[in-house]
């Protein structure tokens, strides 16, 4: 996105960029409770069937290696798994509450808690702290949490991601209209950004907002592409 926005194809007319999480579950019938997980590769061996088929599906896509080219150094295989639901529910409140920017350094900081150090994303007071390294009130985040709150919105997201045939992730829905799967290259990436950039209209709105929850003045921010100068997603 920086790339993009860095040289616009009408001069003097910058691409800005909304960007917003849709939740997703790999495992949605993991149990919900804080108690509840186990290791990852034990979760995808169990889903290729096995560990050779699994080691066989880790050559083949080369996460590793791609995500070295990205500055990733390392991807936690034994990092805990668990229940994913109250991670989304409060990237979403953070999204409804604090904006986009603030959603995008929770998310960021998720990452590399999970995939990078291992943590497990059902952690009510790691999801708290991480909320309040966003800029969240660390006690209104804690209180969400404890509440049944989101998960209706959540729902209504899934419903749209299966209208929609999405079965799997990452998957990006660039200007609400073109679905583009699969862990792109960044080349890849801004070839799709470059020709919704060459529509005179721009991008239309999101298929999402009214789902989430998410209202138009939060929806209608712009990324601070410069407040992640180091995340990978940015960097497109």
């Amino acid at each position: 996105m920086r790339s993009v926005a860095a040289a616009p194809l009408r001069a003097g007319d910058p691409v800005a960029f909304s960007l917003l999480r849709v939740p997703f579950f790999l495992e949605p019938e993991y149990d919900r409770s804080e108690a509840f997980e186990e290791t990852n590769r034990t979760r995808l061996e169990r889903k290729w069937g096995g560990r050779r088929a699994f080691e066989a599906q880790k050559r083949r896509h080369r996460l590793a290696e791609r995500g070295l080219e990205v500055g990733i150094a390392h991807f936690e295989l034994d990092r805990v798994a668990s229940s994913t639901f109250a991670s989304h529910r409060l990237v979403q409140w953070v999204t409804r509450s604090y904006g986009l920017s603030a959603a995008e350094a929770l998310y960021d900081e998720l990452n590399l808690l999970h995939f990078e150090c291992g943590k497990k994303l059902n952690d009510r007071r790691m999801l708290v702290q991480a909320a309040a390294n966003a800029g969240a009130d660390a006690a209104a985040a804690e209180s969400f949490l404890a509440s049944d709150e989101g998960g209706e919105e959540i729902h209504a997201a899934g419903l749209i991601l299966s209208q929609l045939g999405i079965s799997s992730i990452p998957t990006f829905i660039l200007g609400a209209s073109r679905v583009v799967g699969g862990a792109l290259h960044a080349e890849e990436l801004v070839t799709h950004l470059r020709e919704l950039e060459a529509q005179p209209e721009g991008a239309p709105n999101t298929l999402f907002g009214e789902a989430l929850g998410i209202p138009p003045s939060i929806l209608n921010q712009t990324l601070d592409l410069d407040r992640y100068a180091n995340a990978a997603w940015a960097s497109a």
